[in-house]
C-alpha cells in the first residue's frame, strides 16, 4: 500500500504518512521488492553465509545507510542483521563487526537453551 493509498483510507495526507514514517521509523514492508544485484555482489566478495554465526539464511546489511561502496556491506543472517538495524549494537565499520557483534551474537547464542526432548516431541509434553 502507497503513501497516498493509506492517507486516503485515514482520510489524511500523504505528507503526515510520511512524517509518521520518518519519525517512528515505520517503514513499508519491502520484503520481495528490492534489488538484490547488491546482495549477490556483497555474497560473492564476503562469502554465502553470515560472516559473524556462518548462517546460510543471509540479508544484505548496509554499514553505511544506501551505500553503494561494497566496503560498506556485510552479510548477515537475520538475526545479527536486527540485532544492528534494532540498535543493540551500534555498528560504524567492518572491523567493528567483529570486535562487537561477534561477542553480543555469542553471548545470545549460549543463553539460548532448549529442552531436546520437547523439541524433539515437537513440543506435545505429556504430563
Amino acid at each position: 500500500m502507497t503513501d497516498k493509498q493509506v492517507a486516503k483510507k485515514l482520510g489524511l495526507t500523504s505528507e503526515v504518512i510520511k512524517y509518521y514514517r520518518m519519525q517512528y521509523n515505520l517503514w513499508k514492508n519491502r520484503k520481495g521488492t528490492s534489488n538484490q544485484k547488491h546482495k549477490k555482489d556483497g555474497m560473492r566478495t564476503y562469502g554465502q553465509s553470515c560472516e559473524i554465526c556462518n548462517i546460510s539464511v543471509t540479508e544484505l546489511h548496509h554499514i553505511v545507510p544506501k551505500s553503494t561502496n561494497i566496503k560498506d556491506w556485510a552479510i548477515l543472517c537475520p538475526t545479527c542483521h536486527a540485532v544492528i538495524t534494532r540498535r543493540l549494537v551500534k555498528i560504524e565499520n567492518r572491523k567493528e563487526l567483529k570486535t562487537k557483534l561477534t561477542p553480543f551474537i555469542k553471548n545470545v547464542y549460549k543463553n539460548i537453551k532448549f529442552n531436546l526432548e520437547e523439541v524433539a516431541d515437537n513440543g506435545n509434553v505429556s504430563t
